[in-house]
């Protein structure tokens, strides 16, 4: 029977604080008593239930501070290193994957979609006339405008795809199974939330602050970067044609 390297202390990591230096101190507790049993059978018999218990406290009173200290120790590095692992992938202002982070899944997903042949959708998020926001109310109310388009994008894509911020105003989104209608009809969620959001950020009562969205479909023979190029004319489009809008790739007007 082969025993896979590593498995017992993984087993051993993920039971808490507590059972591993209870599991620590049986151990030790065994191991002394063994001893103590080992040395009396071999000199002399009269002491022994006496010792057994004296080593069994000593090991007690000496083993719990020292487990809790060193095993506790390593859960909380371990701890730490997992919320640095989640950091390193996550934009820190708006909770969505950061721009290295959702490429490296985009790439596995598009590639696993077009193997199974299955329909997907690139949406390219961008909001209208940012800069002007940063400069007339400043960058606070610039940070919270970001803040609550994630927060938007978060609830309406949900567990239908997984979304980035990219750098700056600059947003998307990679949809599972869905054909163009069905990416329309999320960016045009997303679209109409943003629209809404003046009213929950303090300073923009009285402006409406909006976004433009360029979708792509997901084809058989191309891969992620293909579809993010495809999705970002249909952008460029929407910001031609007067902002606020979504622009399906089928919907653009062929240059003349």
């Amino acid at each position: 029977m082969q025993i896979k390297a590593g498995s017992w202390t993984h087993k051993l990591s993920s039971m808490s604080v507590f059972r591993q230096v209870t599991l620590m101190i049986c151990v030790a507790v065994a191991g002394a008593d063994l001893l103590t049993a080992f040395f009396y059978w071999y000199f002399e018999f009269d002491r022994l239930p006496l010792d057994i218990v004296l080593t069994t406290i000593i090991v007690l009173i000496v083993g719990y501070p020292l487990g809790f200290f060193f095993i506790g120790q390593n859960v909380k590095l371990r701890e730490m290193a997992l919320e640095l692992d989640r950091l390193s992938k996550i934009d820190d202002l708006t909770g969505l994957f950061n721009r290295r982070t959702f490429f490296a899944e985009a790439r596995r997903l598009v590639a696993e979609q077009v193997a199974a042949r299955d329909q997907g959708a690139i949406l390219f998020i961008d909001v209208d006339h940012f800069k002007a926001v940063n400069d007339d109310f400043g960058h606070a109310t610039g940070d919270a405008v970001l803040k609550e388009l994630g927060a938007i994008i978060r609830t309406v894509v949900g567990e239908a795809g997984i979304a980035a911020r990219l750098g700056g105003e600059e947003f998307a989104v990679l949809l599972h199974g869905a054909e163009g209608r069905r990416a329309a009809e999320i960016a045009e969620r997303v679209r109409r939330g943003v629209a809404n959001c003046g009213r929950v950020i303090p300073g923009l009562e009285r402006t409406t602050v909006t976004v433009s969205i360029g979708i792509a479909s997901i084809r058989a023979g191309y891969d992620f970067e293909d579809a993010l190029l495809r999705a970002d004319h249909s952008l460029y489009a929407a910001k031609e044609s007067g902002r606020d809008r979504v622009v399906r790739e089928d919907e653009r007007v062929a240059p003349a």
